[in-house]
Order: C-alpha cells, then sequence, then structure tokens
C-alpha cells in the first residue's frame, strides 16, 4: 500500500521486494517529475497496480477519523480504506507513508506501516480542539469556538497505547 508521503521522500516502487498498490490519487498528488515518473515507471513494470477501495472502507475509516480526530486528506483516507478491506480479504497490508495521521490511524485498525524518512510514531493519540481565547475544549471535527468566533487549536487530547518501539 503505497501513500504519496513515502513517494515524496524517495521510496522506489519499482524497487521494492514486493509489488505496491494504492489509489489513483496518489499518482495525482506526486505533482513533481521525480516522483511521478517513479510511479509511471513502476506501473509499466507491474510493480504499482491502483485500486479503488469499497465504500464499507472508507466509511469506517472516516468514522475512526471523528473519533481520532486525525487531519487527513480524502486520499489519506482512500489508502487506509483500501488496506482496510485487503485485511478484511485474509491479507497482511503494509502501508508504506512517513504521514503521522495515517500511521496513527492504521494503527487503530491494526495495518501494519513501514516509514521511510521520518522516525514514526511512538503511541497511538486521540486529538481535541481548545479555543485559545476562551479556553473551552471541543471535539476534534469542531472548526470556530461557539462562544468568541475564534478558530480553534488541535491538541492531544489522551495517548490511548504506547507503541512498540522499531528496531
Amino acid at each position: 500500500m503505497l501513500d504519496t508521503s513515502a513517494v515524496i521522500a524517495g521510496f522506489l516502487p519499482g524497487l521494492a521486494e514486493v509489488d505496491q498498490i494504492t489509489v489513483e490519487e496518489v499518482l495525482d498528488e506526486a505533482k513533481t517529475l521525480s516522483p511521478k515518473l517513479g510511479l509511471e515507471a513502476a506501473m509499466a513494470s507491474g510493480k504499482l497496480r491502483i485500486a479503488e477501495p469499497s465504500q464499507t472502507s472508507i466509511s469506517a475509516i472516516e468514522d475512526q477519523v471523528k473519533v481520532t480526530g486525525d487531519t487527513v486528506s480524502d486520499v489519506d483516507v482512500k489508502v487506509l480504506a483500501l488496506a482496510l478491506d485487503m485485511k478484511r480479504e485474509g491479507k497482511d497490508p503494509e502501508v508504506v507513508t512517513d504521514d503521522y495521521a495515517i500511521q496513527n490511524l492504521a494503527s487503530f485498525f491494526g495495518i501494519k506501516y513501514r516509514r521511510i524518512a521520518m522516525p514514526g510514531i511512538t503511541r497511538e493519540l486521540m486529538w481535541e480542539k481548545i479555543c485559545p481565547a476562551c479556553k473551552i475544549v471541543y471535539p476534534a471535527p469542531s472548526s470556530k469556538c461557539e462562544v468568541c468566533g475564534l478558530p480553534l487549536l488541535r491538541r492531544p487530547k489522551g495517548e490511548v497505547k504506547k507503541l512498540k518501539k522499531e528496531k
């Protein structure tokens, strides 16, 4: 399973030990020439293929995003949903990503992830929003204070669990 952040960080799917799978939008996000050429070469060699996740898995990921408060794009949701589809089919997917929100959500679903350049997450987090002026705390999906109208800031609500340290 391949996320855009991995390609931008220098992951070359054409040289990977195992074939990769991703969503069409990852190709669109890889705007610069080098990552885009790497993706196209991997597709031409059969090392990368495009798939579309099920709506059921998309909904499951979106529901979890509402719970955790992670900030993810529609493309991130689709990459995770595709991994969830594979897991539900009895496969053992691994998302290649340096995106901490994707790593956080993947861990909630028991989906493996591999980092490329960044250190990776060490714990699962839940997020909440707080007004910088009123100090009122809101659920993560909220965007502005109902009292003063200021944009809310995101902060960790709490740690769900510590993750095992990578070797």
